[in-house]
């Protein structure tokens, strides 16, 4: 997709849904796209996690995910003080070979002050896969979310996901420091049939890194610790 189609279908909807994509930005060393979804596995008791859940049978389901999402991540610093962040984002827009595990990049993004995260941002097309399914950018539709969100120093980690029953968000402070995480972090770099540059992305995060481990401070608080 050229520069002006991506501005038109991805960059000019999420603007409207109140998040703006910024030119460049990332750090160059960030916690891979790719592990952040082992976050999911994370419990309470070891890491902190934090959730907000909305019953789909609340009938103002996308107003109080949108409340729960906006709670989560202002208290566990996601946003710096411009409210810049980084959002992943699906490397093409389309999927021709129905992949199930389909690249995502990291782009630098700033939270507006009127937003819709939950319902217009999960709704933005992408387009249909050849399975026949209609995709979008930040989950399947409005009310239907799958995105994963990181701060900029990569020390907390914001994920909304679909479940059975409703919608919601967690948030896990240090994810790079979790045993999911890292588990996902040595098979990205160890496993067979890694791609070669998600391997180099966790091999990256692992130089630059030398996590204290999760015996390496006090986890029994649930509380997320302060950020400057």
């Amino acid at each position: 997709m050229g520069r002006q189609e991506t501005y038109r279908k991805v960059y000019a909807p999420l603007r409207r849904a109140g998040v703006e994509v910024l030119e460049g930005g990332v750090p160059e060393v960030v916690l891979p796209v790719s592990v952040v979804s082992a976050t999911v596995s994370c419990t309470q008791e070891e890491t902190g996690r934090r959730d907000a859940f909305t019953d789909f049978r609340e009938p103002h389901l996308i107003e109080h995910a949108n409340r729960g999402w906006y709670e989560l991540a202002t208290s566990f610093g996601l946003f710096d003080a411009n409210r810049e962040f980084l959002l992943a984002l699906p490397a093409h827009r389309y999927n021709p070979r129905g992949d199930v595990d389909q690249p995502r990049l990291w782009r630098r993004v700033r939270l507006l002050d009127t937003w819709d995260v939950m319902g217009a941002a999960c709704a933005i097309p992408r387009g249909r896969s050849v399975s026949g399914y209609e995709e979008c950018l930040l989950g399947s539709r409005a009310g239907r979310p799958e995105f994963a969100m990181l701060s900029l120093d990569s020390t907390v980690c914001v994920v909304g996901t679909t479940w059975q029953d409703g919608i919601g968000t967690l948030a896990v402070p240090d994810p790079g420091d979790t045993v999911p995480v890292r588990r996902m972090i040595d098979w990205e770099v160890s496993g067979a049939d890694v791609p070669p540059d998600r391997r180099a992305q966790a091999l990256a995060w692992l130089r630059r890194n030398t996590p204290a481990g999760v015996s390496g401070r006090d986890r029994s608080d649930p509380t997320p610790r302060p950020r400057a």
